[in-house]
């Protein structure tokens, strides 16, 4: 069987992204090669970083490579899946088209819509309880996804 190459990306530093990398190679398919990408290149830290290590993860900080890196090596992938959300401040609709207009022509393009922990609001513990619920949705999708590649 071909391996199946899945690029995870987000706007900013790419914490949603890496989230669902994690994921996806913590089911251990031999046909997955999951990778993630922010827009901008940045060390992540914060709630990304925290209920990751909750989840048991030994969750790495260093920036990621972006996806106009991975474009100018010509990294090609079969799926390229997209974590914003709509109604936070990100530009999803900017961010989107960026990625078809890069990746369009040779992989499938998905959109989850996927709260930015810089949107959680409120009290530290508040936010906390939003951001392992951004990490649980993640997990969800990517499991419902690969469970039917």
């Amino acid at each position: 069987m071909d391996r199946v190459r899945i690029l995870f990306v987000c706007t900013f530093f790419g914490g949603r992204a890496r989230i669902a990398e994690n994921y996806a190679q913590q089911m251990g398919l031999e046909h997955i090669e999951a990778y993630s990408s922010g827009f901008e290149a940045g060390t992540l830290g914060g709630l990304p970083v925290r209920v990751m290590e909750e989840a048991g993860f030994n969750f790495s900080t260093t920036p990621l490579t972006t996806v106009f890196e991975r474009y100018a090596n010509n990294e090609s992938f079969d799926y390229v899946i997209t974590l914003c959300h709509e109604t936070s401040t990100e530009k999803c609709p900017v961010f989107r088209d960026s990625v078809d207009m890069v990746y369009g022509k040779q992989a499938q393009i998905l959109d989850w819509s996927i709260l930015d922990f810089l949107a959680l609001k409120g009290f530290p513990d508040e936010k906390l309880e939003g951001a392992r619920k951004i990490r649980d949705t993640i997990k969800s999708e990517v499991y419902e996804f690969l469970s039917k590649i």
